[in-house]
């Protein structure tokens, strides 16, 4: 059941303090090539932590949405607004400790853009260090819960899903169409890779490396966004959504 922490008085905290799980989404704003807005990280990670929080069967307290992360491999662009690796630690490590602080129990951080992981992960160690038996952290990349069926459904060819590709571009046009400039959406190949490194959001990688994204196309996509379609972009958020409430339902009951 979703609620939103911003919605409430000081008075109705106390009582989800042992049966809620407590969420938040670390998003960005970048930019997303010629056809995406630059806050489509945001749009996409904090939609699908909403409905998934309606979705779930017990409480999930949501937290205002995080629009800033680690995007300096967007800086060829206008329209960034990146924060150094040490103050997204800092920043996300004291909203956890402020909802540790408070007495709640679970906590799981939802990420949509993908230069966040490092750092966030980061602040799973350093909070659980601290507050390891008073608040359970957790936290992953949305699209994670659902490898198995972009992998089915995908058209696009390996590393033809990475930055606003196929799979980004069809849950935009799903959820917000009247952003999306379908008119200056391009056909493009996926770029190259080999056995030690493949771009793309679920794509195997023995390494990891940091470019900044014209190095792969000079209008910063990595993918193949003329494969994208609303009923792809229903499918793949539908069943992040159905993934993500099965998740919290299971967390509340474990760990």
């Amino acid at each position: 059941m979703l609620i939103k922490w911003y919605e409430l008085n000081k008075d109705e905290f106390e009582q989800y303090k042992n049966n809620a799980v407590v969420a938040i989404n670390f998003a960005s704003t970048e930019q997303h090539s010629t056809y995406l807005p630059v806050g489509t990280d945001g749009f996409l990670g904090e939609s699908i932590l909403l409905e998934g929080a309606r979705k779930a069967k017990g409480n999930v307290l949501i937290l205002p949405n995080v629009y800033y992360g680690y995007s300096p491999h967007h800086r060829f662009a206008p329209g960034y607004l990146t924060i150094r690796q040490n103050t997204l630690i800092s920043y996300a490590r004291d909203i956890c400790a402020c909802v540790a602080d408070q007495g709640f129990r679970k906590m799981a951080i939802v990420n949509s853009h993908g230069g966040n992981q490092s750092y966030l992960s980061c602040v799973v160690n350093e909070v659980g260090e601290e507050y390891e038996n008073i608040l359970q952290l957790v936290e992953f990349k949305y699209w994670d819960l659902i490898s198995e069926t972009i992998a089915k459904y995908r058209q696009s060819a390996p590393g033809g899903m990475g930055h606003a590709c196929e799979f980004e571009t069809s849950i935009m046009i799903y959820l917000r169409p009247d952003l999306v400039r379908k008119d200056k959406i391009f056909v493009c190949e996926a770029p190259a890779g080999d056995e030690w490194y493949q771009p793309g959001l679920i794509s195997k990688k023995k390494y990891y490396k940091f470019q900044s994204f014209n190095k792969y196309n000079e209008n910063g996509n990595i993918g193949q966004p003329h494969l994208a379609t609303a009923e792809k972009g229903k499918l793949f958020f539908d069943a992040a959504t159905d993934r993500l409430a099965e998740f919290f339902d299971y967390f509340a009951e474990n760990q």
